[in-house]
């Protein structure tokens, strides 16, 4: 018991220092822009007026709306920092390594408009999708059980890369796994995370305002701060990319 207090105030007494050195601009990144977008989100959502929950999630296919496409702005701007990580990079396996993220950001970017049927239903009021035309299946995140696997999968990466590793010292052991260690201010957009996972929960379970139409899709607004939190993560990332990973995450 007392090992652990140990390391709980060892813990937070990093986060401490770590918050502490942070700029005006660091905070702006870390906790007050994705903060403030998720209040107005939020509040627009559960408004009750008509304009302002449509511009979050329009009634007719809440894919239209602000939320969602945000997120695929974000997931486009993580495809763009990799890109950048791999000319920035002066190691190979960096290079791979950012060639391969901007890989799986395609794929999660084509994922998260269900392969064009978004626009495709916006433009002429079809459900299809480019995917669903070539293979007969709309998309693969909501095959199954598909969807509850990754986000599962993404919410265990998520605890072990921002939560465990940057306080554990085996992780610093190798170096392009210590490139990889996160810095423990990251853990503030985590905790943005949580917030956003469980506050419009909260709302609609008991019943506070009224749900403005996602229903169980209630949890894009955490994937919207999620795919933040990887967007700053891999700007970091490439921030340190030309130093080399002999830097390590410092």
């Amino acid at each position: 018991m007392e090992l652990n207090q140990v390391k709980l105030k060892s813990i937070l007494s990093t986060l401490t220092q770590e918050i502490k050195e942070m700029s005006l601009k660091d905070h702006f990144y870390y906790w007050i822009c994705p903060l403030i977008i998720l209040s107005l989100l939020l509040l627009f959502y559960f408004s009750g007026i008509p304009p302002l929950v449509e511009f979050v999630s329009p009634k007719e296919n809440w894919e239209w709306g602000v939320l969602e496409n945000l997120q695929l702005v974000v997931i486009f701007g993580i495809f763009l920092l990799s890109l950048s990580g791999i000319f920035k990079s002066n190691d190979s396996v960096l290079k791979i390594g950012f060639f391969l993220i901007s890989a799986f950001a395609v794929f999660v970017f084509l994922e998260e408009m269900d392969y064009g049927a978004h626009f495709i239903h916006l433009i002429n009021g079809t459900r299809e999708s480019y995917l669903d035309k070539l293979t007969g299946v709309y998309n693969i995140h909501n095959q199954g059980n598909n969807a509850k696997i990754f986000k599962r999968s993404i919410y265990l990466v998520i605890a072990i890369l921002f939560i465990v590793t940057p306080y554990v010292g085996i992780f610093k052991r190798n170096k392009y796994i210590e490139f990889l260690v996160p810095r423990p201010r990251m853990l503030i957009i985590v905790s943005v995370l949580i917030l956003a996972d469980f506050i419009p929960r909260f709302i609609v379970m008991l019943n506070i305002r009224q749900d403005g139409g996602l229903g169980v899709n209630i949890g894009e607004f955490s994937e919207l701060i999620m795919y933040y939190l990887f967007f700053v993560y891999l700007r970091n990332l490439v921030l340190k990319a030309p130093q080399g990973v002999a830097k390590g995450s410092k």
